[in-house]
């Protein structure tokens, strides 16, 4: 049969249906796309038969200069009603014989020339198959790739049907961001607000593409009409609300957060996520989040899906990418060093809904306590380093709390060798003016206060009730310049002794920037009879006993930047 279409084939005038099949057996299934293995295909189809195989070649190469070649107009005519030329195939195979002699010049050829290929390439299933002709005609005329995205795409987004025309390019390739800035817009302009659940993957391929790439006023403005329409299906409405959170979150937040509050909650949750939770969302949202969304996220997502979901083996759907979603937030807010990313830390570990990711909040409190830290931390000059080193002002916190540490010591040491009884102020007395029980800790405070401040350097400034996160107040606060240490006090008989260093200290004033992580735990020691029992069940015998066993509950870092300093007051 060939060898009686020889001729046609040299002569350019082959029947197309012939050329098609001749188009199929050189691209194969499209899994190795080369001259060679395209060549190898047809000397098998042809037996090896060399003028046949050369006859073959030529009216496949000359394709491209018939006359009967489909417009672009055409091409989506039949398109819509889902057929496709007979020369479509064949079209592609004459360009990529082309190119395998050398590369194509894609700015001479005019721009229907240009229109046609990009149908044709985008219209003919072919696998991950992207010659260097089309890569070209991406960079240099995304307009006319705009073009064909656009009048290949809507026609089927009306009619109900699922489009898969490259767009996951538009939303994860950064060379079609061109197009996607040219076409995301009228695309998602012509999406119906009522679509079926197979539609929804490529609305998250459109809202992606126009978030990352298109003017941001207009799709904001488009945000607007499309959730004002009241008829729009609920599970699309989560997207845009989604999108909407992410373009204007002061906008759009209350608004996510309503809309997940309201009829099956863990269902509207799911849909709001599946934009977030879509390949191009774990690249972007991490990075661009607002704290306030990553907050609103990790709460909608951690309350219905928890860290297991994540680790667990099987097929990888929403609930795992939910999981991974809330997992990675969490990360981003440790890796934040704002005060505003440590309280909504704080505010999420105290929410009862997400108990099951208690474990991952914690560590990234941490985490985020020494970002901070070193985010914040700042090389002292020359002339801070001499003073601090002459015994005048310090240079930073670091500094400071090992400044206030000493003279707290000094101080402790005074009490018990002088020969004034310094001890007394620390005591009440009994109507025979003899020391009969404890002051009150804030009294107890303040005479040490009155004696710390006169040691300290005239630069350092030191106040009872220092104000720090969530109206929180250390004992003691000593500031010089812009930074400061806090100093929590206890006494030996307070019932949260050996939690306070933890639980308040750490937890509440030392995690605040201006710190440096540095602190003091100060606490007067009244006699072991006093002392509350530690969480062991064996209580202190002495102040170095009491001083040691509180460092230990405290891990190698935060011994680096946090004094135990326990002060003997009891009665010799």
């Amino acid at each position: 049969y060939l060898r009686k279409q020889e001729s046609a084939l040299r002569g350019g005038f082959a029947a197309p249906s012939l050329l098609h099949e001749l188009a199929r057996k050189y691209f194969g299934s499209f899994d190795s796309v080369n001259p060679e293995e395209g060549s190898r295909r047809l000397a098998e189809l042809v037996r090896d038969d060399l003028e046949l195989k050369d006859a073959v070649f030529a009216g496949l190469k000359a394709v491209v200069q018939r006359e009967d070649i489909p417009d672009f107009n055409e091409i989506l005519r039949l398109h819509r009603q889902k057929r496709v030329h007979y020369l479509g195939l064949p079209f592609l195979a004459s360009l990529a014989i082309a190119e395998s002699d050398a590369p194509l010049d894609v700015s001479g050829w005019t721009r229907d020339r240009r229109r046609e290929a990009v149908a044709h390439y985008l219209t003919i299933p072919h696998a991950t198959y992207e010659p260097l002709w089309y890569r070209n005609l991406v960079e240099q005329h995304p307009e006319d790739l705009a073009e064909a995205q656009i009048g290949l795409t809507v026609p089927v987004l009306r009619k109900g049907r699922q489009a898969h025309y490259h767009l996951w390019n538009l939303a994860h390739d950064k060379r079609y961001a061109e197009v996607a800035q040219l076409a995301s817009l009228p695309l998602l302009r012509a999406f119906p607000v009522r679509c079926g659940v197979e539609q929804l993957t490529v609305l998250n391929q459109l809202l992606w593409a126009a978030i990352a790439n298109a003017d941001r006023a207009k799709l904001k403005k488009l945000a607007a009409r499309k959730l004002s329409n009241k008829s729009m299906g609920v599970f699309q409405r989560a997207r845009w609300l989604a999108a909407g959170c992410l373009i204007a979150p002061e906008t759009y937040r209350i608004h996510m957060a309503d809309f997940a509050a309201q009829g099956r909650v863990e269902e509207r949750v799911r849909h709001l996520l599946a934009l977030f939770c879509s390949e191009h969302g774990v690249k972007i949202l991490y990075g661009d989040l607002d704290v306030s969304t990553v907050e609103l996220v990790v709460r909608l997502g951690g309350a219905h899906f928890g860290p297991e979901a994540w680790t667990q083996g099987g097929t990888v759907g929403l609930p795992m990418r939910a999981s991974e979603l809330v997992w990675n937030l969490v990360q981003r807010l440790a890796q934040d060093p704002t005060p505003q990313a440590r309280d909504v830390l704080q505010s999420l570990l105290a929410d009862h809904d997400l108990s099951r990711w208690r474990q991952a909040i914690e560590a990234a409190i941490n985490e985020q306590r020494v970002v901070s830290r070193d985010a914040n931390y700042r090389v002292p000059s020359l002339g801070q380093v001499l003073e601090t080193l002459s015994g005048r002002n310090p240079s930073n916190a670091g500094d400071l709390a090992a400044l206030v540490t000493e003279l707290l010591r000094a101080i402790g040491q005074r009490i018990r060798t002088s020969n004034t009884d310094d001890w007394r102020q620390y005591w009440d007395d009994d109507s025979q003016y003899r020391p009969d029980r404890p002051k009150h800790e804030n009294l107890c405070r303040d005479a040490l206060l009155s004696d710390l401040r006169n040691e300290l350097p005239p630069a350092v400034d030191a106040q009872p009730e220092g104000e720090y996160a969530q109206d929180r107040r250390a004992d003691i606060r000593i500031a010089c310049d812009d930074f400061h240490v806090p100093v929590e006090v206890k006494k030996n008989e307070h019932p949260d002794l050996w939690s306070a260093l933890q639980n308040q200290l750490i937890k509440h004033y030392a995690s605040d920037p201006a710190t440096g992580g540095f602190g003091i735990y100060l606490v007067f020691w009244f006699g072991a009879d006093r002392t509350q029992l530690a969480p062991s069940g064996k209580r202190p015998a002495t102040p170095v006993e009491l001083e040691t066993r509180l460092l230990e509950s405290l891990s190698e870092e935060e011994r680096h930047r946090l004094s135990v300093c326990v002060i003997d007051v009891s009665r010799p």
